[in-house]
């Protein structure tokens, strides 16, 4: 049965652009695979819009209601999320074109940052940046919510514009998708989404050691006689710098793929085709940290022992040479080294900060005994942390390789499951 459409505006387009394997704007026209079926979305789902209420009201923001921003998009791409960066209140949500969608609503960004695909855990709302579809009895929003991932490229490709690439609603109106029974839809969904359990477990557990750290070290600081020393005299400050090899590869950590304690892995990329910031080289236990906007403390520890991986020169590359890197990446991460940092910044548009402040910042130091057994404890915790990100992004290969073939009806539902260890 149709679901009703809660956007108004243009009707479906006509035109029909086909997407790689269970997407496509307008019908394909060609045969799905034995026991699916082309169907147009709006059948199976509601489509809702968003909106954000008006800046000038502080008492439209700030409530109870989570409310999803495009960053919350990108920096959460293919989870379900409970929360959001930024909140809403009944107010706001009266006094605006946001609705409040109930929880299972899977959200596509469709503006600027183009295709990146969220559920909603609880009741939220969304900004006008997303199409958001609240699935009907025929179709599991589980499985919606992997075609999307899996489709992002046909998405990315159907936005257009001459300022914000933007998936417009007449395009969103007519998607079509490759859908084989709901039983089915969840018997896929449920191989996808183990995989996904795994890496969600091991990033749990990344934040439980991250926590647990800190909160040993600030415990050890409480006994702290106030002894500290400059950055430089326990470390150097981009100490190594690559140049491109002629018909080499590099894996190339820029700025965007860095986040708070996290990076991106990389993919392999000719250096011809590299930037020209392409010039720090890291090692095991470096603490990579950007060098604009120090305030978002974007910064990440080295844990794989990659000779390709290559830092932008909008990173500062930080490796102990005095202190077990165990204790100094604990001791970067405290609140006081951001301010430091936040303090010798220049420029008000684009605040940057230069190698020579990175190496004045303090860095606190206990006994010699306490900060290498505290050292080697951190160590050993973030060895193993190392060890689940590359599990991790050995889950996501299989998964983006299993998810299309499922999907297609290549490989049954029992073998994707064997090979994912199910």
């Amino acid at each position: 049965m149709a679901r009703e459409t809660r956007t108004g505006g243009r009707e479906a387009t006509t035109a029909v652009i086909p997407g790689k394997f269970a997407f496509s704007i307008g019908n394909p026209g060609h045969l799905a695979p034995d026991g699916f079926a082309w169907r147009p979305l709006s059948e199976l789902a509601r489509l809702e819009s968003g909106h954000t209420p008006s800046r000038s009201k502080p008492e439209y923001w700030d409530g109870g209601i989570p409310w999803i921003g495009v960053r919350d998009a990108t920096g959460n791409h293919g989870l379900t999320i409970a929360d959001t960066l930024q909140h809403i209140s009944q107010l706001g949500l009266d006094n605006s074109s946001a609705r409040l969608l109930p929880a299972g609503t899977v959200c596509l960004s469709r503006t600027a940052s183009v295709g990146y695909v969220v559920t909603m855990g609880v009741p939220m709302a969304t900004s006008q940046d997303f199409v958001n579809w609240v699935c009907g009895p025929e179709l599991d929003n589980r499985y919606l919510h992997y075609l999307l991932m899996g489709e992002q490229a046909s998405v990315q490709r159907v936005a257009y514009g001459s300022v914000h690439a933007t998936m417009y609603y007449p395009d969103a109106k007519a998607v079509h998708v490759c859908v084989p029974s709901r039983r089915m839809q969840g018997e896929i969904a449920d191989v996808l989404r183990a995989l996904d359990d795994k890496i969600a477990a091991n990033i749990r557990l990344a934040t439980t050691v991250d926590k647990c750290l800190a909160n040993r070290l600030e415990a050890l600081l409480k006994q702290w006689d106030g002894e500290s020393v400059s950055l430089s005299e326990v470390a150097l400050i981009n100490p190594e710098k690559r140049s491109p090899i002629v018909e080499g590869h590099l894996r190339y950590i820029d700025i965007a793929s860095v986040g708070v304690g996290s990076m991106e892995w990389p993919e392999l990329q000719p250096w011809e085709s590299a930037p020209s910031r392409a010039r720090r080289g890291v090692a095991v236990g470096d603490v990579i940290w950007s060098t604009v906007r120090p305030n978002r403390r974007s910064h990440a520890l080295i844990l794989d022992e990659d000779p390709d991986l290559v830092a932008s020169t909008g990173l500062a590359v930080i490796r102990a040479s005095g202190l077990p890197w165990g204790y100094l990446y604990e001791a970067l991460r405290r609140s006081s080294f951001t301010e430091h940092l936040e303090g010798a910044a220049e420029g008000s548009a684009y605040p940057a900060v230069k190698p020579e402040a990175f190496a004045r910042a303090s860095i606190p130091i206990l006994d010699d005994t306490e900060v290498r057994s505290f050292g080697a404890e951190a160590q050993a915790l973030r060895e193993h942390i190392g060890s689940l990100a590359r599990e991790s992004r050995t889950l996501r290969d299989l998964r983006d390789t299993l998810l299309p073939q499922l999907m297609l009806g290549k490989l049954r539902v029992r073998e994707a499951a064997e090979m994912a260890g199910l």
